[in-house]
């Protein structure tokens, strides 16, 4: 087979996918956390929890009505919609932590490998 042919399961993953794994993983993805940990996911599970959904929708809420309002210094609706912005990061924490978010298997690993280790 020639390297043209070959696919990224045959090569693995490029130097600019690890990169860009490493920095998901840091923020929390499962995907990234899967790929660390030897296993290949079929898909990235970006926005299969109510807890990333309702995060989104109020980001873009925030995004759609205060960008446009930035440039003509309607401060007061540009501060409520950076207001959208940090209730996002605080929706998702608290919808994880409600048990809406994705099925946390990076965590679950590590939990196992520190096990591992400490039985050793």
């Amino acid at each position: 087979m020639t390297e043209a042919t070959q696919t990224t399961e045959h090569k693995g993953p490029s130097t600019i996918a690890k990169a860009a794994s490493l920095g998901m993983a840091a923020l929390g993805s499962s995907a990234a956390g899967n790929h660390f940990a030897g296993n290949t996911v079929d898909h990235a599970d970006h926005g299969h929890s109510v807890a990333r959904w309702v995060a989104a929708a109020l980001s873009f809420a925030g995004f759609l009505i205060g960008g446009p309002l930035f440039p003509f210094a309607m401060w007061p609706a540009v501060i409520i919609c950076g207001v959208f912005q940090v209730l996002a990061l605080i929706a998702v924490v608290v919808l994880n932590a409600a048990g809406f978010g994705v099925h946390d298997v990076w965590g679950e690993l590590k939990a196992q490998a520190a096990a591992e280790r400490a039985s050793a």
